[in-house]
Formats: C-alpha cells, structure tokens, sequence
C-alpha cells in the first residue's frame, strides 16, 4: 500500500502566508515574505524568505503511515546601510527646516533620517518631500553645514533584524499547532552572518523551525 507522505512545501508555504499576514507592509518589519529562495530582492531593504531544510521521516506500526519532523529556515535579511546624501545646503536649527539633497527618491513623509556633519549628529523625521530638490524635516536642534542625510543607517538595521526575530517568534508561539502541523518549535539558536544580495550588503539572521506534522 502507498505510504502518505505530506509535501513540505505544503508546510513553507502555510507557514509563509501566516508570516506575510503578520509582518509584510506599511508599519511592519518586511517590505516582503517569500516562501522559496530569490537571487535578488529589488531593492527591498527588509525581507523574509522561507527554504526547506533536512527532514526526518521513519514508519510506523501501521505500515501507510508515516511520521515526519521536517524543518523549514526562515531567513532574515535587513540592508546594512546607506551612503547619504550630501546636502547642497548649510540647515539652521529650528522648526520645519529644509534641507536640500540632490536625490530624494528614497525618502517618503514620516521616514526618520539622521542628519550628521563634522561636528554634530541628530535624527529628524520627514514632513515633506520636493522631488528631486529637498526634504523638510520636523525640527533641528544643531546647525549644520552641508551635512549627510542618511535615510538607512546602521542603527536603522539592527533594530530593523531584532524586530524581524520579535515578530517572526510571535507568529511561531501564536501558531504552534493547527491543521497543517501538529506542533511546531524552535530548532536550536538563530545564526548569523553577513550576505551580499543583488549587490547591496545585508545583514542576515536565520532563525530555524521543527515542524512535527501530523501522522500522515
């Protein structure tokens, strides 16, 4: 008689739909969740991907039925950082202060950016944008002269990785049996390394599950 072994992709990808559910979009943690490996991510600063991993299968008693652990990897990748924009302008502190860069087309009303010369440094958020001409932020408290405006730092990435891991944890404890597993956890600690993707550098966190399915 044929066994019935379930598919793990079965697995990754409603495991994948939960995740975009949870975390992709406007004031989430991932721009995108891909439930299988892509080479290049268009430019997105913070994303998830799903890949299978090893799976462990063995018989039971009942010989058409099959017991499975399988593991799916779930991959974090946050763009390190950028290189700022110098400002053609010298901002004085104050309120609604514009600033003049020459390429605004990573910034967007709301983003928070950090504004730095020699001698100071502070973060600001956008209330306007002129396209291609300036950005006008809230407040300054320093003066400036021809300062760089960064739209992604190195601060930006880390909290950006460590809100991924929070988010992605929250789906894995809300989510820990259902019709499709029958118990999923955590396969160890996450593990890190640094990745070059679409030729920009990323940070990069995998976080890996069991999945116990049901008898199959």
């Amino acid at each position: 008689m044929t066994s019935n072994v379930q598919n793990r992709k079965d697995i990754r990808e409603s495991f994948a739909a939960l995740l975009s559910a949870a975390i992709e979009g406007t004031g989430k943690p991932a721009q995108k969740v891909y439930a299988y490996r892509v080479s290049d991510f268009g430019g997105r600063k913070a994303v998830c991907v799903l890949a299978s991993a090893p799976a462990n299968r063995s018989k039971q008693a009942q010989v058409t039925r099959v017991s499975s652990r399988v593991r799916v990897d779930v991959h974090n990748f946050v763009w390190y950082a950028d290189q700022g924009e110098q400002s053609s302008s010298s901002p004085v502190a104050g309120s609604s202060v514009v600033i003049r860069i020459p390429n605004t087309d990573n910034y967007a009303i709301g983003d928070v950016v950090t504004v730095e010369d020699a001698s100071h440094i502070e973060r600001a958020t956008v209330t306007a944008v002129t396209t291609g001409q300036s950005i006008t932020v809230n407040a300054l408290v320093y003066s400036y002269t021809r300062p760089l405006v960064h739209w992604w730092t190195e601060r930006d990435a880390e909290d950006r990785l460590d809100w991924l891991e929070q988010e992605v944890s929250k789906v894995v404890m809300d989510n820990d049996t259902n019709e499709t597993w029958a118990q999923v956890s955590f396969a160890g600690d996450h593990t890190h390394d640094d990745l070059t993707i679409g030729g920009k550098p990323y940070l990069h966190e995998i976080i890996h599950l069991d999945f116990q399915l049901h008898s199959d």
